[in-house]
């Protein structure tokens, strides 16, 4: 039995809203709602070789304060039409109580992309390291190291707008309390990406982040939006 394309959307919608309502009634000791935005440049210098400048503001507890924001610096270079890898930098200011600690990350992904018929499938793993208080906490100097795998599946539509599932598992490696080798958050999201043309791209998302192995547990459902703007 063949499903129209018509069909065919109804049932991904329809699987959306059903993963959005198990993952909204997820209970956890401690929920937050959050928002992240984002704006984005990026610069083809080549069809192999890009570069971004990224800036990013998230807010949680019922988005009334900032957690965190942060530039990233990234360049990517194309192996193939399936494989990428891609180095990046990261300086974020991410609040705790009464003061922002400030954090320097660096991290390295390869990802791997396909397609099956209308799907649109992508692997990344990211390896990434990150120190923070350098010059005001003994163990500043000290890096911590995970490892986050991501796997994202699209629907390819053939309009300007894509939807999208992706699961996110976040390895810790080593940290300054050396504490170490377990899955310490899970990080599940929907969206969709707007494409208005070849230079602007707007994407808009929900997710919930859930964190493991702690006490108190908390688990963010976060709406986000998205802007990039490609040169």
């Amino acid at each position: 039995m063949r499903f129209s394309t018509a069909n065919k959307k109804k049932h991904f919608w329809i699987a959306l809203l059903a993963l959005m309502c198990v993952v909204t009634n997820v209970r956890a000791q401690q929920n937050d709602f959050g928002v992240w935005t984002s704006v984005t440049l990026r610069h083809k210098f080549t069809q192999r070789i890009a570069v971004s400048l990224e800036e990013e503001f998230r807010f949680n507890q019922n988005a009334t304060a900032i957690a965190q924001y942060f530039t990233d610096a990234s360049i990517e270079y194309e192996l193939s039409k399936k494989l990428e890898i891609a180095l990046s930098y990261r300086f974020t200011n991410s609040f705790q109580q009464m003061y922002f600690s400030k954090r320097h990350r660096v991290y390295a992904d390869l990802s791997y992309k396909t397609k099956y018929k209308q799907f649109q499938f992508q692997f990344r793993t990211r390896l990434q390291e990150q120190q923070q208080d350098i010059y005001s906490s003994e163990t500043g100097s000290i890096p911590e190291w995970y490892s986050r795998n991501k796997l994202t599946v699209k629907f390819d539509l053939r309009r300007k707008y894509v939807p999208y599932v992706s699961a996110e598992m976040f390895y810790r490696i080593f940290t300054p309390d050396q504490s170490s080798n377990f899955i310490d958050k899970w990080r599940y999201t929907i969206g969709a990406e707007y494409e208005f043309n070849r230079i602007h791209t707007l994407d808009v998302f929900y997710l919930m982040q859930r964190e493991r192995m702690v006490n108190n547990p908390i688990t963010d459902f976060v709406f986000g939006i998205g802007y990039t703007y490609t040169f």
